[in-house]
């Protein structure tokens, strides 16, 4: 007596099926390893009572496979083998980044010995599903994985389903690449966010005892004011010295502590300030200078300084003049300090087209005390 085939297959699939996702639809699908030997790759056979294609994405016990192998139809089940997706791979289109994922090998099978094939050197073989966005991938086309940059160099499109790439390795683009977020020519199209942060009274400032003073505080993007910031501040000893959110400081008894802004969103960037709780009636002198933040290649501009004792300008203190590169890179400095009449300076950009978007750092210290100083942060831009 022959049996259906139909309720034997339901019955294989309740007790044997495994909860799968195959392309995003939730069923039961008996699942076995693809060979009793260990293998570098992860390949597992897949029985669905469903229609399985070459290509198929397969979401398996929290991993992602790909149906690489042709399938295997009858009346009421389909068999297919696939393979784990190991990466996840970033391809960018003029700026827009679409993210696959990926069975990368850098060994493969000959299919006339059935042996295993090692590719050259730095050289892989990709297999993606073929879909709209893949089959926008050309030649030369760039990648990273494992923070390594590849570059296509061959394409295989002869299996429907799937696309094969060969790939090699490539060189790193320091201007334009994202190494750590593995996203090629990122910087090409975005726009890459250099943050930084200035407290404008030096590193040492006073505060009177039970008095409040602010923080001049100032946050720039790529050397552009940010207008607002959110700025978290903290006081090193709250007992000493308090701050609140909006940046007032105030003296809650006679030592020191450190005042340090961060950036609230990006606490990386940071700014710190020496602050000395002193007697009522005790010199508290600070200085502001003024003058244009952007300076063009190889033009000048002057700067003043401003002294201030309690908030009062005062015009009996005079203050001393450097210039360094923002980045503390060795000399030659990205620029110069051509005249100084009292307290104003002028400084001059150098001609170098490669400082651009580079910045320099002007600071007056406090002759009179020297451990009152500001910084003035000017970005610097190409003429043109």
């Amino acid at each position: 007596m022959t049996r259906s085939l139909g309720p034997m297959l339901d019955f294989f699939l309740r007790e044997k099926g495994e909860l799968v996702h195959i392309n995003g639809m939730r069923q039961l699908a008996p699942i076995q390893d693809a060979t009793n030997t260990i293998q570098m790759t992860d390949e597992k056979i897949i029985r669905a009572a469903t229609p399985l294609n070459t290509g198929d994405i397969v979401d398996y016990r929290d991993e992602r496979y790909l149906i690489t192998s042709q399938v295997d139809q009858n009346e009421k089940s389909c068999r297919g083998k696939m393979r784990k997706c190991n990466q996840r791979l970033a391809l960018n289109w003029n700026g827009q980044v679409k993210w696959f994922d990926a069975v990368v090998e850098a060994r493969t099978f000959s299919t006339e010995t059935g042996k295993v094939i090692s590719m050259p050197e730095g050289n892989i073989l990709i297999t993606v599903q073929d879909n709209t966005d893949t089959r926008g991938i050309t030649l030369s086309q760039r990648f990273y994985m494992t923070h390594q940059p590849f570059k296509v160099t061959g394409i295989d499109r002869t299996m429907n389903g799937i696309i094969q790439l060969s790939c090699t390795l490539d060189s790193i683009n320091t201007a334009y690449d994202d190494v750590e977020h593995n996203i090629a020519d990122r910087w090409k199209y975005e726009i890459a966010h250099t943050y930084a942060l200035h407290i404008h009274q030096g590193t040492m400032a006073h505060v009177p005892l039970n008095e409040t003073i602010p923080l001049n505080v100032s946050a720039t993007d790529n050397g552009n004011e940010i207008a607002h910031p959110p700025i978290t501040y903290t006081s090193s000893d709250p007992s000493v010295i308090s701050v609140d959110q909006q940046g007032q400081v105030m003296g809650i008894a006679l030592g020191q502590a450190s005042i340090t802004a961060k950036l609230t969103y990006h606490p990386a960037v940071q700014s710190t300030i020496e602050k000395r709780v002193v007697e009522t009636g005790t010199h508290i002198y600070s200085i502001a200078i003024t003058g244009n933040p952007i300076l063009k290649t190889g033009q000048s501009t002057s700067y003043v300084s401003h002294i201030y004792d309690h908030g009062t300008e005062v015009f009996d203190q005079s203050v001393e003049w450097s210039l360094r590169n923002q980045d503390d890179s060795t000399p030659p400095t990205k620029g110069s300090m051509t005249a100084s009449t009292g307290n104003s300076v002028t400084v001059k950009a150098g001609s170098s087209s490669g400082a651009n978007n580079k910045a320099l750092v002007l600071t007056a210290t406090l002759v009179s005390d020297p451990s009152i100083t500001i910084e003035k942060t000017i970005s610097l831009k190409n003429l043109f």
